[in-house]
């Protein structure tokens, strides 16, 4: 968790290439936050981008790595104390849990944006859980 920051490095030699501080403003107060934690980093499956769960100011980073040099980031606000989530079966969809904000947020990673914030009754399990086929529903 500790220092708030991500770093993007050579996959062969780890070689730090670029190092990108998390510092920044919660989504519902606009507080500035000095030191919120890095909770997830996922590889998206449609785009050369890598998304990024900064816990405390609850927003979801989609860093481009084309060109490191000059990263393309695109901010999502989600909800505060966003932790750990998982791949719906298709790899489109990426949901993760805002576990002490009792809400779950999905990213479709194909148009690159939030498509739900839900509500949840309990903290929500950081974890995916396992996928599998409902016979009335279907995949779930």
């Amino acid at each position: 968790y500790w220092p708030p920051q991500y770093t993007i490095m050579d996959g062969a030699t780890l070689e730090p290439l670029k190092v990108v501080s998390t510092r920044g403003m919660t989504v519902d107060t606009q507080e500035f936050h000095p030191e919120p934690r890095v909770a997830a980093i996922v590889a998206s499956h449609e785009h050369p981008e890598f998304i990024v769960n900064v816990k405390e100011t609850g927003q979801i980073l989609l860093v481009n790595y084309e060109d490191i040099n000059n990263l393309k980031t695109t901010t999502i606000g989600a909800a505060r104390f966003l932790h750990d989530g998982g791949w719906d079966v298709t790899k489109r969809y990426f949901m993760t849990a805002a576990n002490q904000s009792n809400k779950i947020a999905v990213v479709d990673s194909k148009e690159q944006k939030l498509t739900a914030l839900v509500d949840v009754d309990k903290i929500p399990h950081p974890g995916r859980g396992a996928n599998f086929t409902d016979p009335k529903f279907g995949p779930v």
